[in-house]
């Protein structure tokens, strides 16, 4: 993946095992596609008059990326085609119900890239359950209104592996710096990365269009792989 200079990116990368389900009963969504197509199904959840910088709900459209005002509706969209990319307007964050956070963390897991808009770090890592995404030396610099904040990761393994991972608060302390091992029956990886950018101009908008669809097509590269590595270790 290909990132901006002016970019910060924090990853722990491991060996993965690709299920793409929990504990307990797996979900029933459409399987993912197993190559990247080539128009990634993005969301964006938003009021329709929201605007930050130049992103706007008509900005996004234009795009491609489909649009939806409650968390409810988004849910319902993904069982029908699994996101590939959630952005999620500031305002929106204060709707999300315990259920909802579920659901996103999920969605986290499986390498949907959750994307902030014009929320600040702090407020972005609490809103998803996580410790401060701040990279260590970073300086305190605001988001603002006309920025955003982008994340990733991706837990891959046998369902019980993955399961024990959750448990053991795998991506909390990743974050954290604190590597979690654990005993695996099989192949097991984790990885999880942030970018920030700005959405002033009409050029930052095509540049962070153009950073998600990277962080997108590398969920699918690191899937990829590590199903080749599943099949080199049978």
């Amino acid at each position: 993946m290909k990132v901006k200079a002016l970019l910060v990116l924090v990853a722990v990368l491991g060996i993965g095992f690709g299920y793409m389900e929990g504990g307990g009963q797996p979900e029933r969504v459409v399987a993912r596609s197993a190559t990247m197509p080539a128009n990634p199904h993005i969301v964006y959840l938003s009021s329709t008059d929201a605007m930050h910088g130049k992103l706007t709900v008509q900005a996004v459209q234009m795009r491609g990326v489909a649009t939806q005002q409650s968390w409810a509706d988004v849910q319902k969209i993904a069982q029908g085609q699994p996101l590939d990319a959630l952005l999620v307007e500031r305002s929106k964050f204060a709707e999300l119900s315990e259920d909802d956070r579920s659901w996103l963390r999920r969605q986290l897991e499986e390498g949907v890239v959750i994307v902030g808009i014009g929320i600040d770090i702090e407020a972005f890592s609490a809103a998803l359950g996580l410790p401060n995404l701040r990279a260590p030396g970073e300086a305190p610099i605001p988001i603002g209104d006309d920025g955003y904040i982008l994340f990733r990761a991706l837990l891959l393994g046998a369902p019980e592996d993955v399961q024990a991972m959750r448990d053991a608060n795998w991506l909390e302390r990743s974050i954290l710096e604190d590597n979690v091992q654990i005993d695996t029956k099989k192949l097991l990886g984790r990885e999880w990365g942030r970018s920030r950018g700005k959405l002033a101009t009409e050029q930052d908008v095509d540049a962070f269009y153009t950073d998600l669809t990277g962080w997108i097509e590398g969920a699918y590269k690191s899937r990829a792989e590590f199903q080749q590595l599943l099949i080199e270790n049978r």
